[in-house]
């Protein structure tokens, strides 16, 4: 099975990775051309990701809950 790059960083780098029950640490994407999406998993489950769009952002969820064999209930830009 072939990951993304997003997931193979996602995987190295769980800092990047934040759930609910952690405190959230802002992040500074001025300089960047990601966005930071907070999505929702069929199980409750809250994870933000980084993407380049909400496209991309929608993807990435997406194989994020099937790999966890959940739904993808929603995928929002966390600025909105």
């Amino acid at each position: 099975m072939t990951h993304s790059l997003a997931w193979m960083l996602l995987n190295q780098s769980p800092n990047h990775v934040q759930h609910d029950d952690a405190s959230p640490q802002p992040l500074d994407l001025s300089h960047s051309s990601l966005r930071e999406y907070h999505v929702t998993l069929s199980s409750g489950e809250t994870i933000y990701i980084l993407a380049q769009d909400t496209e991309e952002a929608a993807w990435l969820a997406l194989e994020l809950a099937a790999d966890r064999s959940l739904y993808l209930v929603d995928v929002v830009p966390t600025d909105e």
